[in-house]
């Protein structure tokens, strides 16, 4: 068993990960891939808060938001009633199982669904990264989006991890667009730079990792062998993080006593 514990914003978070780990070769994974923060004034920290849309646009993006969310969580089985507020969800589900249920609704959304409507989102973000951009993942040609939903001092999150660990991530850029409940104590936590880190900087699991019995598909860092700084940004409405999927980032653990935190999670490639 491996333990990783960091500290983010004065609080100290750890996790235990069981099975064999690994370290990777001498090299950085961007140097051979698709940089899309190449050129802009974020490229050496790896991710950037951008604002997303003009007011009335906005409006109706989280409108439809919401009404995306209380469809797929009423498709598994909650009792959703009008007018319910997102961050709240933990209220509204009894346990595991019925969670487990709801997250399978809440993920690998068509983009056809995507609220305000895709085009829109690919060309704020686009105008971001200087060059044009698109949700389909050449790797098998989805277009999808996925809700994030963590519940209050819940093991909800996925460990530290890059995503390029997976091989259909590579030569893309992420975005985390806060939804309900997503502040300093629940937001996404990166290392600033270490997209440009090499593999032999990091100790991870070999294959996906176990914590505490539960299996997630990507790999989870275990160890860091390079100075490093956590850092928990955080957008606020109609605000955007845009960041490099070869930075460490993840293991957000919602410390929000009564508060579920629901973000977008999409991501894009050039055309």
């Amino acid at each position: 068993m491996a333990t990783l514990q960091y500290a983010v914003n004065g609080h100290t978070i750890r996790y235990d990960t069981e099975g064999l780990t690994t370290i990777g070769p001498d090299h950085c994974l961007l140097d051979r891939d698709a940089d899309l923060t190449a050129g802009s004034d974020w490229s050496e920290q790896g991710y950037t808060i951008a604002p997303l849309f003009t007011s009335n646009i906005y409006d109706t993006f989280h409108r439809q938001t919401v009404d995306l969310l209380h469809s797929c969580w009423r498709a598994a089985g909650l009792n959703v009633p009008f007018g319910f507020q997102p961050e709240l969800y933990h209220t509204i589900v009894p346990n595991q199982a019925t969670h487990l249920q709801a997250v399978e609704k809440t993920k690998l959304l068509p983009t056809d669904l995507f609220p305000g409507g895709i085009s829109a989102m690919e060309e704020r973000i686009s105008a971001l990264c200087g060059r044009k951009l698109i949700a389909r993942n050449p790797f098998d040609s989805q277009r999808i989006f996925h809700f994030r939903v963590i519940r209050p001092k819940q093991s909800d999150n996925n460990p530290l991890h890059r995503d390029v660990w997976l091989e259909d991530y590579s030569d893309c850029i992420n975005l985390y667009i806060p939804v309900a409940g997503s502040n300093a104590q629940s937001s996404l936590i990166l290392i600033p730079g270490s997209h440009r880190w090499k593999e032999s900087a990091v100790e991870r699991t070999v294959g996906g990792a176990r914590i505490n019995g539960q299996k997630f598909n990507v790999p989870a860092v275990t160890q860091l062998r390079i100075d490093h700084e956590f850092v928990r940004p955080d957008p606020a409405a109609n605000e955007v993080l845009v960041f490099s999927p070869y930075l460490i980032h993840g293991g957000a653990v919602n410390l929000n006593e009564d508060i579920t935190r629901i973000s977008i999670e999409l991501r894009l490639w050039a055309r």
